[in-house]
């Protein structure tokens, strides 16, 4: 059976890169208090991440998704994000 969907479609690929940009930023947000030089860079990190993840959403609209696991992906990614955002604004 041959895959009819395009090459391009929105895979777990499209996204890794921001799960991979907030899990560090998460994890230290669990295990430490967010100092000032950090918090900086906490917001920054998700200032990129919204990009990458409105670049994800562009590739879906575009092309369509692969796959149960690659919206599942989606799905962490914008729990992981919204999480970490309303961490970032009660500091």
């Amino acid at each position: 059976m041959t895959d009819t969907a395009s090459p391009r479609t929105a895979t777990e690929g499209t996204w890794a890169l921001p799960l991979l940009a907030l899990v560090p930023l998460a994890l230290i947000g669990l295990f430490t208090e967010f100092p000032t030089p950090w918090l900086v860079i906490s917001w920054v990190i998700c200032a990129a991440v919204v990009l990458l993840a409105a670049a994800g959403w562009v590739t879906v609209f575009r092309h369509g998704m692969r796959g149960a696991s690659a919206w599942a992906m989606c799905i962490l990614v914008h729990a992981v994000l919204i999480w970490q955002l309303i961490v970032l604004t009660r500091q």
